[in-house]
C-alpha cells in the first residue's frame, strides 16, 4: 500500500471511479479514460493532481525543547520507504526554496521504524477504507541547537526525494524581562471529519487573533481513541487539518488519557525532551511526557499524570519538580501544564479517584514549591479556581480583586455569575481550565450538588474554591495569554460557527506581598495625589486619571468610569470600600468608609 495515496483512494471509492476493493489491493492504479463518464473522469484528473509523492514529509511538527532561545525541535512522519531525512534551517524569514541551496544549518534526522499502527476504526466513518489496518512509517526528529536569540528562521524537512513546505520560527529574546503571549489550547479531541473541522477553526481563529504567538500550549486529549487499536488517522488529521498552523508556531503539547496508546503515537510525533525517564526513579510509561523549560520570567513544567497509580510515580514526579525549581531560582513565575484536574467543578470527573489521589500527593508538593499558576485540561468546561492554599485546600483570604458580578448564580453559561479580577497568587495556586478547543462538552454542577458529594471528593466548601467566571458555554474555545515580568493577563475567546471570536472572559494573575488582607495595591504615596472624600463623592486631586474604580473589600466592582476625577457613592451602602485611581500604568488607591 502507498500510504499518502490511501485517502484519496477512499475519494476515488466514495466517488465511484474504483472499487474498496480494489483500492487496498493495488500498489499503482491503473485507469483508461474510456472506462468512465467525462464528469467521472476529469473529477478523478483533479483528485490525482493533488496526490502527494510517496516521499513527502507529513504531521509536521516544531516543538519547544529545552532553551527556546537557542533550540527548536523537529518531528515529522513520512512512508516507511524514506529511511532519512534532515531540517534545513536558513536565517531569514520569508526564505524561498532558492536560499536553501546554502542553507545556514543542516541537521540530520535521527529516523526510527514505526510499525503496525493502527491506522483506522469504524466510528471514524471513513468510507471505502476498512477499519484496523495496520501500517507502518517512519518517525523523523531533529534538534537544532545554538541558534541565535530574537532570530527569525525559515526551515524545511525531508531530503532530496521530497522536501517539505516552508516553515519558518523566531526563537525567545533570552532575556528575564521579556514579555511575550502564547495561545492556550485543551481538548481538540476529535474523531470523525466534522469534529476535525471544529477543532481546526478554533486554533485558525487563534492565530489569526494573535498571529505573534511565541508558542502554542495543547493540554492534552489531541484525539479522541486511545488503547491498542487507537487511530492514527485522528493524529493524521490533526495535523492535515492545521498544518499551515504548525509549520510556524512550536508546540508545548502535553499528554492526555485520550493520547495513551501501547502504540506510543503520541511520542512518536513530537520532540519532546526526554531527560525525566533518562534519569527518574519511576519513568513515564511513554518517553517524553515530563519536560520543563523556561522563557523570560517564566519556568513551565509539564505534567504527566497519567501514571499516577504506578507504586513510587507521584514521589518521582514531585522531586523532579523540586530539582526545576531549585536550578531556577533567578524566575519569578513557575507554571504547572497538566491535563487531568487537580481541581474542577463538571459532573463528569468532580469525584475522580484519580483526581483525589493526585491532590493528596502532589498538593503538598505545590505548596512546598510555591506553583503559581495550575492550567488544567480534561474536564472540558471553563473555570478559575483559587488562589487556593494547597495546605488547607481553602480559597487564599484577600488573594481576589476586581472581579465583576454580572448575573445571578446558576445558569450554565455562568454558575457563579462572576467574571474578570485580579487573582493574587502570592500565597496559593490559582487552578484554571478554559473549558476545551473542540466540540466535546461537560456539564458543572451547583453549590448543592458539590456539598452532597463530599465524600467522594473530599474538598470542603469545593464551591467557595470558584472565585472567577465558571460555566459551561457549548462552544469552543481558546485563551490568549500575555506575559509580562509583572502579571499574567489570561483573555479566553469562543469561536462560532464562522470561526468568529467572542471575549468570553478575561483576568489577571498577578504575585504581589501585601501588607494586609483588604487590598494588594499600595494606598496613595505619590507627592501631591490624593484620593478624598468630600460629601457624597470621592474625588481624585493631583492628577487625571484614566479611569476610577470602586471595590468591596472582597473586590466585587460597584462603579467605574473613564477619564473622571470624581464618582458619587450617594447610592452605596455603608461599609468600607476601595478607591482607585490609574493612569498610564500607575495606579493609587485608598480606603473610604460610608457611615
Amino acid at each position: 500500500m502507498i500510504f499518502k495515496s490511501m485517502l484519496t483512494r477512499a475519494m476515488l471509492v466514495s466517488a465511484g471511479l474504483i472499487s474498496a476493493a480494489s483500492m487496498m489491493a493495488a500498489d499503482e492504479l491503473s485507469l483508461q479514460k474510456s472506462n468512465y463518464t467525462m464528469p467521472a473522469w476529469t473529477r478523478l484528473q483533479r483528485m490525482l493532481a493533488d496526490m502527494e509523492q510517496g516521499a513527502l514529509p507529513y504531521s509536521i511538527n516544531m516543538t519547544v525543547n529545552g532553551d527556546p532561545a537557542t533550540r527548536m525541535a523537529f518531528a515529522w512522519f513520512t512512508n516507511p520507504s524514506v529511511t532519512a531525512g534532515q531540517v534545513q534551517i536558513v536565517e531569514k524569514a520569508g526564505a524561498v526554496a532558492a536560499d536553501f541551496a546554502t542553507p545556514t544549518l543542516t541537521i540530520e534526522a535521527v529516523s526510527s521504524e514505526v510499525k503496525g499502527l493502527n491506522y483506522s476504526i469504524a466510528k471514524n466513518n471513513l468510507t471505502g477504507i476498512e477499519p484496523n489496518q495496520k501500517v507502518d512509517y517512519t518517525s523523523h526528529k531533529a534538534l537544532a541547537t545554538d541558534l541565535k536569540p530574537a532570530t527569525t528562521y525559515s526551515y524545511r524537512v525531508g531530503n532530496e526525494q521530497g522536501w517539505s513546505q516552508i516553515g519558518q520560527f523566531t526563537t525567545a529574546s533570552g532575556a528575564k524581562d521579556e514579555s511575550y503571549s502564547f495561545i492556550y489550547i485543551t481538548d481538540t479531541q476529535a474523531q470523525y471529519d466534522s469534529m476535525f473541522d471544529v477543532s481546526q477553526k478554533t486554533v485558525h481563529t487563534a492565530i489569526k487573533n494573535l498571529p505573534d504567538a511565541a508558542f502554542v500550549l495543547c493540554n492534552g486529549d489531541l484525539v479522541e481513541t486511545s488503547g491498542s487499536s487507537n487511530s492514527e488517522w485522528e493524529y493524521e488529521q490533526w495535523f492535515a487539518t492545521m498544518q499551515d498552523v504548525w509549520m510556524k508556531y512550536p508546540l508545548v503539547v502535553t499528554m492526555g488519557n485520550h493520547d495513551t496508546s501501547a502504540n506510543s503515537n503520541f511520542y512518536h510525533h513530537f520532540n519532546n525532551s526526554t531527560e525525566y525517564n533518562a534519569s527518574a526513579a519511576v519513568p513515564t510509561a511513554m518517553n517524553g511526557t515530563v519536560f520543563s523549560f523556561v522563557r523570560g520570567d517564566v519556568l513551565f513544567m509539564v505534567i504527566n499524570y497519567e501514571d499516577w497509580a504506578k507504586q513510587g510515580y507521584l514521589a518521582s514526579l514531585a522531586d523532579w519538580m523540586r530539582a526545576q525549581v531549585n536550578a531556577h531560582p533567578e524566575v519569578k513565575w513557575r507554571v504547572a501544564s497538566f491535563h487531568k484536574n487537580m481541581f474542577t467543578g463538571s459532573k463528569s470527573h468532580q469525584d475522580d479517584g484519580d483526581g483525589k489521589a493526585v491532590r493528596l500527593a502532589m498538593l503538598p508538593v505545590f505548596d512546598e514549591l510555591k506553583i503559581d499558576i495550575a492550567l488544567e485540561g480534561h474536564d472540558h468546561i471553563y473555570e478559575v479556581i483559587g488562589p487556593v492554599n494547597n495546605s488547607t485546600k481553602t480559597l487564599v483570604e484577600g488573594a481576589v480583586e476586581h472581579v465583576e458580578i454580572v448575573g445571578d448564580a446558576g445558569a450554565r453559561e455562568n454558575m457563579t455569575g462572576k467574571q474578570g479580577g485580579t487573582f493574587n497568587v502570592a500565597d496559593g495556586t490559582l487552578y484554571f481550565l478554559n473549558n476545551s478547543a473542540g466540540r466535546k462538552k461537560y456539564e458543572p454542577r451547583n453549590e448543592d450538588a458539590m456539598e452532597a458529594s463530599f465524600a467522594k471528593h473530599e474538598v470542603e466548601n469545593y464551591w467557595g474554591l470558584f472565585s472567577g467566571k465558571f460555566g459551561q458555554t457549548g462552544e469552543p474555545t481558546y485563551s490568549r495569554v500575555d506575559v509580562t515580568p509583572e502579571a499574567f493577563t489570561i483573555s479566553t475567546y469562543t469561536v462560532d460557527d464562522a470561526g468568529n471570536p467572542t471575549l468570553f472572559d478575561s483576568f489577571r494573575v498577578i504575585k504581589e506581598k501585601k501588607d494586609d488582607n483588604t487590598t494588594a495595591t499600595p494606598e496613595v504615596e505619590a507627592q501631591g495625589v490624593s484620593i478624598l472624600r468630600e460629601g457624597s463623592k470621592v474625588v481624585v486631586k493631583g492628577f487625571a486619571p484614566d479611569t476610577m474604580s470602586i471595590y468591596t473589600p472582597d473586590g466585587t466592582l460597584m462603579k467605574h468610569a473613564d477619564n473622571v476625577a470624581e464618582l458619587s457613592i450617594a447610592d452605596l451602602a455603608k461599609g468600607v470600600y476601595v478607591v482607585r485611581a490609574a493612569k498610564t500604568g500607575d495606579t493609587y488607591s485608598t480606603k473610604v468608609v460610608i457611615d
